[in-house]
């Protein structure tokens, strides 16, 4: 038994505080105390507040939440690529392994690009587009990735766009401090869960089985209800592009 994972990126700000006060509500009913995440859990509360504090602002302003899945499909994008050059670091064939030894020295160049800031990440992106179409074309053609390198550039090229056209930059810091707060809480949700995880191994699995129980089936609903919409979301993109 242990805590499902949960794509926490990808979901929307509302959703995001409440998938967080639901499982700030469920800790508090089986007691930090009896989770053994006394400390965890004060970290995660603080963390939190910050989360709701901005969120509070962000309600008040003109962002929207096409702002929020814009930016979450490049980072998922780039993940994606990424996780691909990683396996193919392990591939049979040592064409393919040398490869993508070879990408993934420029990947660790930039680093993790989806913490940078909307700015830094759209120019990272770009740059890290460019070398690798200009200097490590025939790595990509042997990795057989350029179509993800293709759908990170569009995705990016998106977010830029919609940054440029329908937010003010007041708007824009604010949407910054929100990305930065929520990685912050989700680094502490993740440390929670993988204490428990790990607790579960050493303890048994009796002192927090209804515990991982009742999260399991929240993140089971929240789970189905983004693939659901973005199910739905990408349906409208082929209308879209029917249309043109």
């Amino acid at each position: 038994m242990e805590i499902a994972n949960i794509s926490l990126s990808r979901l929307r700000n509302e959703e995001h505080n409440e998938f967080h006060d639901g499982f700030s509500d469920l800790v508090i009913d089986f007691t930090p105390v009896a989770l053994g995440i006394e400390t965890q859990f004060s970290d995660f509360t603080l963390l939190f507040g910050n989360e709701k504090e901005t969120l509070h602002i962000l309600q008040k302003s003109e962002i929207t939440d096409e702002l929020v899945d814009c930016d979450a499909l490049r980072d998922f994008t780039f993940r994606g690529f990424s996780d691909s050059i990683k396996s193919s670091c392990n591939h049979f064939r040592n064409e393919t392994k040398k490869a993508a030894k070879r990408v993934q020295i420029v990947l660790d160049e930039y680093g993790n690009v989806v913490e940078k800031s909307y700015d830094q990440e759209t120019t990272a992106i770009n740059n890290l587009v460019s070398k690798l179409k200009q200097d490590y074309a025939a790595e990509i053609s042997i990795l057989g990735v350029s179509e993800w390198i293709d759908e990170l550039l569009a995705n990016n090229v998106a977010f830029n766009t919609l940054i440029k056209n329908r937010y003010t930059q007041e708007s824009a810091k604010t949407q910054l401090l929100m990305k930065r707060v929520r990685t912050e809480v989700d680094n502490a949700f993740r440390t929670i869960t993988k204490r428990i995880n790990a607790l579960i191994i050493v303890n048994g699995e009796e002192a927090y089985e209804k515990f991982v129980i009742e999260l399991n089936n929240r993140i089971e609903n929240y789970t189905d209800n983004l693939a659901i919409r973005l199910g739905h979301n990408a349906k409208k993109t082929e209308v879209v592009v029917g249309e043109k």
